[in-house]
Protein backbone atom coordinates (compact mmCIF):
# COMPACT_ATOMS: atom_id res chain seq x y z
CA UNK A 1 0.00 0.00 0.00
CA UNK A 2 0.80 3.63 -0.84
CA UNK A 3 0.70 6.03 2.12
CA UNK A 4 0.36 10.10 2.08
CA UNK A 5 1.58 11.26 5.26
CA UNK A 6 0.11 14.51 6.33
CA UNK A 7 1.44 17.35 8.87
CA UNK A 8 0.06 19.75 11.21
CA UNK A 9 -0.51 23.40 10.91
CA UNK A 10 3.04 25.14 11.46
CA UNK A 11 4.95 21.80 11.49
CA UNK A 12 7.65 20.67 9.79
CA UNK A 13 6.71 18.45 7.23
CA UNK A 14 8.97 15.75 7.41
CA UNK A 15 10.90 16.11 11.12
CA UNK A 16 7.43 16.41 13.32
CA UNK A 17 6.82 12.73 12.13
CA UNK A 18 9.53 11.35 13.86
CA UNK A 19 10.03 7.43 13.59
CA UNK A 20 7.24 6.74 11.84
CA UNK A 21 7.86 7.05 7.99
CA UNK A 22 10.78 4.74 8.51
CA UNK A 23 8.70 2.24 10.25
CA UNK A 24 6.48 2.10 7.47
CA UNK A 25 9.09 1.89 4.45
CA UNK A 26 10.57 -1.19 6.70
CA UNK A 27 7.41 -3.02 6.90
CA UNK A 28 7.25 -2.48 2.69
CA UNK A 29 4.54 0.39 2.67
CA UNK A 30 5.70 3.25 0.10
CA UNK A 31 5.66 6.34 1.62
CA UNK A 32 4.93 10.19 0.54
CA UNK A 33 5.50 13.36 2.56
CA UNK A 34 4.50 16.66 1.15
CA UNK A 35 5.41 20.13 2.49
CA UNK A 36 2.03 21.75 2.78
CA UNK A 37 1.92 25.54 1.48
CA UNK A 38 3.60 27.71 3.29
CA UNK A 39 5.25 24.84 5.75
CA UNK A 40 8.98 23.82 5.93
CA UNK A 41 9.97 27.33 5.00
CA UNK A 42 9.88 30.15 7.42
CA UNK A 43 6.40 31.35 9.56
CA UNK A 44 5.83 34.31 7.16
CA UNK A 45 5.14 32.04 4.50
CA UNK A 46 2.23 31.20 6.03
CA UNK A 47 0.11 34.63 5.31
CA UNK A 48 -2.16 34.51 2.41
CA UNK A 49 -1.94 30.39 2.64
CA UNK A 50 -6.07 29.35 2.29
CA UNK A 51 -7.34 26.15 4.61
CA UNK A 52 -8.27 25.22 0.22
CA UNK A 53 -4.78 25.57 -0.74
CA UNK A 54 -3.99 22.87 2.14
CA UNK A 55 -6.45 20.60 1.00
CA UNK A 56 -5.83 20.90 -2.95
CA UNK A 57 -2.04 20.03 -2.25
CA UNK A 58 -2.71 17.10 -0.51
CA UNK A 59 -5.51 15.91 -3.48
CA UNK A 60 -2.79 16.41 -5.75
CA UNK A 61 -0.12 14.01 -3.54
CA UNK A 62 -3.07 11.65 -2.94
CA UNK A 63 -4.02 11.46 -6.50
CA UNK A 64 -0.47 11.17 -7.45
CA UNK A 65 -0.27 7.63 -5.78
CA UNK A 66 -0.41 4.02 -6.45
CA UNK A 67 -3.39 2.21 -5.61
CA UNK A 68 -4.01 0.91 -2.89
CA UNK A 69 -2.74 3.68 -1.33
CA UNK A 70 -4.14 4.94 2.66
CA UNK A 71 -3.56 8.29 4.30
CA UNK A 72 -1.89 9.21 7.13
CA UNK A 73 -2.80 12.58 9.16
CA UNK A 74 -1.07 14.51 11.96
CA UNK A 75 -3.33 17.02 13.73
CA UNK A 76 -4.35 19.62 10.61
CA UNK A 77 -3.24 17.09 8.45
CA UNK A 78 -5.79 14.66 10.14
CA UNK A 79 -8.62 16.92 8.88
CA UNK A 80 -7.16 17.02 5.24
CA UNK A 81 -6.96 12.91 5.60
CA UNK A 82 -10.69 12.97 6.28
CA UNK A 83 -11.41 15.12 3.34
CA UNK A 84 -8.95 12.84 1.25
CA UNK A 85 -10.67 9.52 2.57
CA UNK A 86 -14.59 11.02 1.85
CA UNK A 87 -14.02 12.07 -1.77
CA UNK A 88 -11.30 9.67 -3.08
CA UNK A 89 -10.68 5.64 -2.89
CA UNK A 90 -9.00 4.53 0.43
CA UNK A 91 -7.96 1.44 2.03
CA UNK A 92 -6.96 3.50 5.30
CA UNK A 93 -7.27 6.54 7.63
CA UNK A 94 -4.98 6.84 10.19
CA UNK A 95 -5.84 10.06 12.36
CA UNK A 96 -3.01 11.28 14.82
CA UNK A 97 -4.22 13.83 17.41
CA UNK A 98 -7.11 15.43 15.32
CA UNK A 99 -7.42 19.01 15.44
CA UNK A 100 -11.04 18.62 15.39
CA UNK A 101 -10.69 21.82 18.19
CA UNK A 102 -8.73 23.79 19.72
CA UNK A 103 -8.41 24.45 23.25
CA UNK A 104 -7.02 27.48 23.79
CA UNK A 105 -9.98 29.76 25.12
CA UNK A 106 -8.55 32.53 22.56
CA UNK A 107 -9.54 30.29 19.56
CA UNK A 108 -12.80 32.32 19.36
CA UNK A 109 -11.26 35.42 19.59
CA UNK A 110 -8.77 35.32 17.10
CA UNK A 111 -10.17 37.49 14.10
CA UNK A 112 -9.86 40.21 16.87
CA UNK A 113 -6.49 39.17 18.00
CA UNK A 114 -4.89 38.84 14.03
CA UNK A 115 -5.46 42.69 14.23
CA UNK A 116 -4.37 43.57 17.71
CA UNK A 117 -1.41 40.33 17.78
CA UNK A 118 0.32 39.96 14.77
CA UNK A 119 1.84 36.48 15.54
CA UNK A 120 1.45 33.90 17.96
CA UNK A 121 4.11 31.82 19.93
CA UNK A 122 4.05 27.50 18.49
CA UNK A 123 1.68 25.94 20.89
CA UNK A 124 2.78 23.01 23.88
CA UNK A 125 2.80 20.09 22.21
CA UNK A 126 5.35 18.12 23.82
CA UNK A 127 5.47 17.09 27.44
CA UNK A 128 8.85 15.56 27.48
CA UNK A 129 11.42 18.68 28.29
CA UNK A 130 14.38 17.29 26.66
CA UNK A 131 12.48 16.59 23.49
CA UNK A 132 10.82 19.77 24.06
CA UNK A 133 14.47 21.59 23.35
CA UNK A 134 14.07 19.66 19.97
CA UNK A 135 11.31 20.81 18.66
CA UNK A 136 11.31 20.94 15.05
CA UNK A 137 7.96 23.21 13.91
CA UNK A 138 7.77 26.69 13.90
CA UNK A 139 8.38 28.88 17.20
CA UNK A 140 5.76 31.22 15.97
CA UNK A 141 3.18 31.62 13.29
CA UNK A 142 1.25 35.49 11.97
CA UNK A 143 -1.92 34.73 14.35
CA UNK A 144 -4.68 35.22 10.74
CA UNK A 145 -3.10 32.07 9.79
CA UNK A 146 -5.08 30.31 12.41
CA UNK A 147 -8.07 31.90 10.89
CA UNK A 148 -7.64 29.29 7.82
CA UNK A 149 -7.24 26.35 10.45
CA UNK A 150 -10.48 27.40 12.40
CA UNK A 151 -12.28 27.57 8.92
CA UNK A 152 -10.92 23.66 8.27
CA UNK A 153 -11.85 22.82 10.84
CA UNK A 154 -15.35 23.90 10.77
CA UNK A 155 -16.08 21.94 7.40
CA UNK A 156 -14.53 18.65 8.55
CA UNK A 157 -17.53 17.36 10.67
CA UNK A 158 -19.55 16.82 7.62
CA UNK A 159 -16.77 15.16 5.60
CA UNK A 160 -16.25 12.14 8.63
CA UNK A 161 -19.77 10.32 7.89
CA UNK A 162 -18.61 10.05 4.38
CA UNK A 163 -15.07 8.12 4.95
CA UNK A 164 -16.11 4.84 4.81
CA UNK A 165 -12.64 3.44 4.63
CA UNK A 166 -11.12 1.51 7.74
CA UNK A 167 -9.74 3.99 10.50
CA UNK A 168 -7.83 3.99 13.44
CA UNK A 169 -7.97 7.61 15.54
CA UNK A 170 -5.15 7.98 18.17
CA UNK A 171 -5.56 10.34 21.22
CA UNK A 172 -2.49 12.31 22.82
CA UNK A 173 -3.32 11.47 26.56
CA UNK A 174 -1.71 14.78 27.74
CA UNK A 175 -2.73 17.07 24.63
CA UNK A 176 -2.63 20.61 25.85
CA UNK A 177 -3.61 21.79 21.74
CA UNK A 178 -6.74 20.24 20.65
CA UNK A 179 -9.86 18.47 21.81
CA UNK A 180 -12.26 16.65 20.19
CA UNK A 181 -10.36 13.44 19.24
CA UNK A 182 -13.58 11.41 20.40
CA UNK A 183 -16.50 13.30 18.59
CA UNK A 184 -13.96 12.83 15.35
CA UNK A 185 -13.76 8.91 15.77
CA UNK A 186 -17.26 8.90 16.62
CA UNK A 187 -18.42 10.85 13.51
CA UNK A 188 -16.78 8.89 10.97
CA UNK A 189 -18.66 6.34 8.78
CA UNK A 190 -16.06 3.83 8.61
CA UNK A 191 -17.84 0.51 9.87
CA UNK A 192 -14.37 -0.78 10.60
CA UNK A 193 -12.54 2.22 13.54
CA UNK A 194 -10.34 1.39 16.09
CA UNK A 195 -9.68 4.30 18.78
CA UNK A 196 -5.76 4.36 20.88
CA UNK A 197 -5.02 6.21 23.71
CA UNK A 198 -1.42 7.36 24.58
CA UNK A 199 -1.78 9.15 28.39
CA UNK A 200 1.54 10.33 28.67
CA UNK A 201 2.06 12.16 25.21
CA UNK A 202 1.83 15.87 24.41
CA UNK A 203 0.03 16.72 21.24
CA UNK A 204 3.17 15.78 19.21
CA UNK A 205 2.73 12.18 19.40
CA UNK A 206 5.55 11.20 17.24
CA UNK A 207 8.13 14.05 18.71
CA UNK A 208 7.33 13.11 22.46
CA UNK A 209 8.56 10.28 25.18
CA UNK A 210 6.04 7.15 23.38
CA UNK A 211 7.37 8.34 19.92
CA UNK A 212 8.47 4.77 19.03
CA UNK A 213 5.33 3.01 20.79
CA UNK A 214 3.13 5.45 18.66
CA UNK A 215 4.97 4.64 15.22
CA UNK A 216 4.58 0.73 15.67
CA UNK A 217 0.76 0.77 16.59
CA UNK A 218 0.63 2.65 13.38
CA UNK A 219 2.50 0.21 11.36
CA UNK A 220 0.90 -2.88 12.83
CA UNK A 221 -2.33 -1.90 12.88
CA UNK A 222 -1.64 -0.92 8.65
CA UNK A 223 -0.36 -4.00 8.33
CA UNK A 224 -3.16 -5.76 10.30
CA UNK A 225 -5.46 -3.89 8.11
CA UNK A 226 -3.59 -4.61 4.65
CA UNK A 227 -4.16 -8.75 5.58
CA UNK A 228 -8.05 -7.73 6.59
CA UNK A 229 -8.03 -6.64 3.10
CA UNK A 230 -7.02 -9.29 1.17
Amino acid sequence: MNLLLLHGFTSHPVLTLGPLPRALREAGFGVSQPALPGHGTRPEDLKGVRWQDWLSAAREAYAALGEPRGVVGLSMGALLAAHLAAEMPTQALVALAPALALKSPLAPLAPLLAWLIPRFPGPDSIQDPELKKQNPNYPYFPTRAVLELLALMQRTPEALPKVKAPALVVEAGKDRVVRGVRRYYELLGSQRKAYLVFPESGHDLLLDRDRERVAQAVRDWLIANSNHLR
